[in-house]
């Protein structure tokens, strides 16, 4: 019987021996793999000839700077429901004594000689009472606010106060000496009550909550011609007759005209206020700052255009699936995302170009924003690549604040967790940010095969910093 064991045990062990020498590409799910940021590291340095500039910041170094500013918070404004606010005969004779009617009670001009100004808010409310309003059906009348500290005049928010008011969605009432009695306003031709006969005014009042530190104003914008006018120099200041404040500085004046700041303002072009408004004082009350008259005022610049770049970026598949490491099946075609990004204010604006990945990846660590979910396909399929599908580019937006386009995050599932995409500076990159109008490889075109200038820049980054110029069609 041993006779037949030794050589089968022979022939085990030469089958054992043969096996073992033999290289296998199959994968082992039983040997632990290395970390795939280890093996893609080797093989990009391997790829672009072991060396990288410590200079080289693949494209992210000069997008350092974002637009993106602090806006300021939504105010509140409510209708006080009460309407508590009553001005009798004394505040009729001094309000219409600053604010006189034309002949035809088509306008008033204002007496006083301040045209222009600005309310800075030291408190969190103010109270705005509508007092007399000429304006027409078509007219819009409301507040405007802006935090000083991050924003100009010209970025400020709108928030309307009342619209279209003669068609009775605010309530104003007017007492005569004939009658005795409160009357609506007129629903028709708008809601004067600078005329003879009148005594008292109960008015709508409105409390105004928003930061202290915020500078606020009044507007109103004319929907016949487009045009708006503030109570704010910087905002209206070839506008500077159309407005006037009575009170700002005149501690008598204010107490003799039941501790308010009056002001007017026009609904046109002609000199003249339609509307009459007071800001009641409180314990607490918003300064009034009247600003120096520029001799050439200069425009506000237009809001820039934002910047856009294109992100370029490898999934890091790649697999250590031989015992000695040497294996590499990463083609560098940088198409696994194709990703468009401008900082704008609050976020950024993102475009979806291409996914030539067949792993996940997904932006700014949201689920929602897998690359294959956007494009709506499936887990493995290449979108834009010249292999698999091709579908129309994928708008969407981020919420936030990014010091650069390399913090909006990029990750990919490997090795059952996300990995972040990177750009070290001096070192192996997984993502690299170039030119908008940048043409990506096909699926497994290799990078440097199309722009055989990527390897120089690698070398030499400040002459070569747009390697893509030179493209092999």
């Amino acid at each position: 019987m041993n006779k037949y064991f030794v050589p089968g045990v022979l022939l085990v062990l030469a089958c054992m021996a043969i096996t073992s020498c033999h290289k296998t590409d199959l994968y082992d799910e039983n040997r632990t793999e290395k970390d795939a940021r280890e093996i893609y590291r080797a093989n990009f340095l391997k790829y672009v000839g072991g060396y990288i500039n410590n200079k080289v910041d693949w494209g992210f170094g000069a997008k350092a700077a974002s637009r993106a500013q602090t806006r300021a918070k939504d105010a509140v404004i409510v209708l006080n429901t009460g309407y508590g606010t009553i001005y009798d005969k004394a505040f009729m004779d001094i309000a219409m004594k600053y604010f006189p009617e034309d002949e035809n009670r088509k306008s008033m001009t204002p007496v006083s000689n301040i045209t222009h100004w600005e309310f800075h808010q030291n408190a969190e409310w103010a109270n705005i009472h509508l007092i007399c309003s000429n304006t027409s059906s078509n007219d819009e009348v409301g507040i405007y606010y802006y935090d000083p500290a991050t924003e100009t005049p010209e970025q400020a928010k709108k928030f309307t106060l009342i619209e279209n008011i003669q068609k009775g969605l605010d309530s104003y009432y007017k007492q005569e000496v004939v009658k005795e009695q409160f009357e609506s306003a007129s629903t028709t031709g708008g809601f004067w009550v600078w005329k003879n006969g009148v005594t008292r005014i109960e008015c709508n009042a409105f409390n105004e909550e928003m930061d202290p530190s915020y500078y606020f104003g009044l507007y109103v914008k004319n929907l016949d011609t487009g045009k708006t006018y503030y109570t704010n120099a910087n905002l209206n200041e070839k506008y500077a007759n159309l407005a006037a404040l009575v009170g700002h500085d005149n501690d008598a004046f204010s107490k003799e005209i039941e501790n308010c700041y009056v002001f007017g303002l026009s609904d046109d072009d002609v000199p003249g206020c339609e509307l009459i408004f007071a800001i009641k004082k409180r314990p607490v009350f918003p300064l009034v700052v009247i600003p120096e008259k520029k001799e050439e005022p200069t425009p506000p610049e237009p809001e820039p255009e934002p910047e856009w770049h294109r992100i370029i970026a490898e999934d890091l598949n790649v697999h250590d699936v031989d015992l000695d490491g040497e294996h590499d099946d990463t083609d560098f075609d940088f198409n696994d995302i194709v990703l468009d990004v401008a900082l704008v204010d609050g976020g950024a604006k993102c475009i979806l170009q291409a996914a030539g990945a067949t792993l996940k990846i997904r932006i700014n660590g949201d689920d929602n924003l897998e690359v294959h979910k956007l494009f709506g396909v499936g887990e493995k399929d290449m979108v834009n690549t010249k292999k698999g599908p091709t579908k129309s580019p994928v708008e969407f937006d981020l919420q936030g604040s990014f010091a650069s386009i390399d913090k909006i995050k990029i990750e990919v599932y490997r090795q059952n967790r996300w990995m972040e995409l990177t750009a070290p500076k001096g070192d192996a990159a997984s993502k690299i940010a170039v030119a908008k109008d940048f043409e990506w490889p096909d699926e497994r075109q290799s990078l440097k095969a199309k722009y055989p200038n990527f390897l120089k820049y690698v070398q030499d980054p400040e002459k070569y910093a747009k390697w893509w110029n030179e493209v092999v069609k």
